[in-house]
């Protein structure tokens, strides 16, 4: 059995770029510090290096899952730039074209951010064939008893990203509804000569209130995982300080 091959389109955006050759140099330079599993506890070569795959993998979906979050952002950003007035007719042409640019650019991220997504996944369950187990992080304590400071460290930069990522999902999804409320409205905006609604395009109707649906469950979880990684980050300082960690390594 093949270990799965990594998918990529030719259209990637430099910020999110890895060019084949820059990917095989990373991954020969992946650490394989581990040779042959045995009675010690130790890790094949193969499987030393899935590890390293598999984090490349995820950090890259992760890496343009956010660039893909932040160009949508952008485009509400400059979205809410041509509702203003009093633009002048040379700027909102600059603002139109660089939306245009922005859109077809959140495309493209959207589907390398799912393509890298099924890599990592792929990745994942060929290790789950063979039998791999992903490496575990640093201790808490270590082999001494001392509270380990790397691990500390470890912990609050995930928090961190983990706080960081889901108070982006909150303002995404916050803008999401904002923009299907206002199309909901206007969709069953219009009156009969009568004066009463005649509620727009039905069909139309139903996709944007079911999409709207979908934002706020959406952004319901960003708020919660918002929340849980505040409370974890408190967690973490808290045993910390009980464990003597100095607390200037969380600046």
């Amino acid at each position: 059995m093949l270990p799965p091959a990594t998918g990529q389109t030719s259209s990637e955006p430099k910020e999110v770029a890895s060019r084949p050759e820059d990917a095989g140099k990373a991954e020969a330079a992946a650490p394989k510090t581990d040779q042959v599993k045995g009675t010690a506890g130790k890790v094949s070569e193969e499987e030393s290096s899935w590890r390293g795959r598999v984090e490349q993998a995820r950090s890259r979906a992760k890496e343009l899952e956010r660039a893909a979050e932040e160009a949508e952002l952008r485009i509400t950003a400059l979205r809410n730039e041509l509702g203003t007035s009093g633009l002048s007719a040379r700027y909102r042409n600059e603002t139109a074209a660089e939306l245009g640019q922005a859109g077809q650019r959140l495309s493209e991220l959207r589907t390398q951010a799912r393509t890298a997504a099924n890599d990592a996944a792929q990745l994942v369950e060929y290790g789950r064939q063979k039998g791999f187990a992903e490496a575990e992080g640093p201790k808490a304590t270590s082999e001494e008893g001392r509270p380990n400071e790397e691990y500390y460290r470890a912990q609050f930069v995930k928090l961190t990203e983990a706080l960081e990522s889901a108070q982006r999902r909150v303002q995404l999804y916050d803008d999401r509804v904002r923009d299907l409320n206002q199309q909901i409205s206007a969709n069953s905006g219009g009156k009969d000569k009568n004066g009463r609604g005649t509620g727009g395009d039905s069909f139309f109707a139903l996709q944007l209130q079911k999409d709207r649906d979908e934002a706020l469950q959406k952004l319901d979880e960003a708020r919660a995982a918002q929340t849980q990684a505040q409370n974890d980050i408190y967690a973490l300082r808290e045993e910390a300080r009980r464990a003597g960690v100095p607390p200037g390594l969380f600046r």
